[in-house]
């Protein structure tokens, strides 16, 4: 279990931060994981557009220096901090970095994800130690299935995309309890619907993962409800990324706008939903 820290200083500095600037966007504080490239770098650069102070965060220092560069020169203000979701340290030195550097944290974007099953991703941090070959890539359909699947992929694919996310949480949703504001968006996908879900698609465990990350959604958002915190999942569709391959049909420009749409809603907007194209999606 992550440490707690001292809230109290938190919320007072928040206090009068907002008694500053109100609801004015350039104060504003978003951490978005997984977030050197794709849909996260997106949502990045969309968030630092409308004024947010953005957090780019991502394993591989070296990659995540060179997208907070990119959007640096774009006039965005964004700072890199290194972070690999499985690693409770790397989570307690961000937490402790956000705190000295800015205070408060108002946007959580829970982006950080791995198809490890699908052969579509990457093994970055801790997650190539553990797993020394990624699976080969395989199209939609082509996999072994649940029976067949391999359960070390489908341990570490809870680790990052469910496990990941429910630690970030865990350690930023407090404060913003504290400080009376936050938004919390959890990239899911369709493919973890149980209202739909077959083993067709062939990627199990990132299909459970999914559906698991969905039902954390529902419980924080309980956990955070009448505080002003906001939780939701959202499906940004199928994209022309690492996992979604260039045959998608869309770019992350369109992937991004139901996530930016949730995290920067106004007070009294929803929580706890599952959201497609700014519209509700049964779970």
């Amino acid at each position: 279990m992550i440490k707690s820290i001292d809230v109290g200083r938190v919320r007072h500095r928040n206090r009068l931060n907002m008694k500053k600037t109100g609801s004015d966007t350039h104060n504003r504080v978003a951490i978005v994981t997984g977030s050197d490239r794709g849909i996260g770098f997106e949502v990045c650069r969309q968030l630092g557009r409308l004024g947010y102070q953005v957090v780019l965060t991502c394993p591989d220092a070296a990659k995540g220096k060179k997208a907070a560069a990119k959007l640096r020169r774009q006039g965005i203000h964004v700072v890199y901090h290194v972070l690999d979701v499985t690693n409770e340290k790397d989570i307690r030195a961000l937490q402790s970095f956000i705190l000295k550097k800015f205070g408060h944290v108002d946007v959580l974007v829970n982006n950080a994800g791995v198809m490890i099953d699908g052969g579509r991703s990457q093994l970055e941090g801790l997650l190539a130690r553990r797993l020394k070959k990624a699976s080969r890539k395989l199209d939609f359909g082509e996999g072994p299935g649940i029976l067949g699947t391999d359960r070390d992929i489908v341990r570490w694919t809870l680790e990052v995309n469910l496990l990941g996310s429910l630690r970030m949480c865990q350690v930023f949703v407090p404060l913003m309890m504290k400080a009376g504001y936050g938004r919390v968006v959890n990239v899911s996908s369709r493919l973890g619907q149980l209202d739909s879900m077959t083993d067709a698609e062939k990627v199990p465990a990132y299909q459970m993962s999914k559906t698991a990350l969905n039902a954390v959604t529902l419980m924080v958002a309980d956990a955070a409800r009448g505080t002003n915190v906001l939780v939701n999942s959202v499906c940004p569709g199928w994209t022309r990324t690492d996992i979604g391959g260039p045959e998608a049909p869309q770019s992350t420009e369109e992937a991004a706008r139901t996530i930016l749409w949730l995290a920067t809603h106004p007070d009294g907007g929803p929580t706890g939903g599952f959201f497609y194209n700014k519209k509700r999606i049964d779970w």
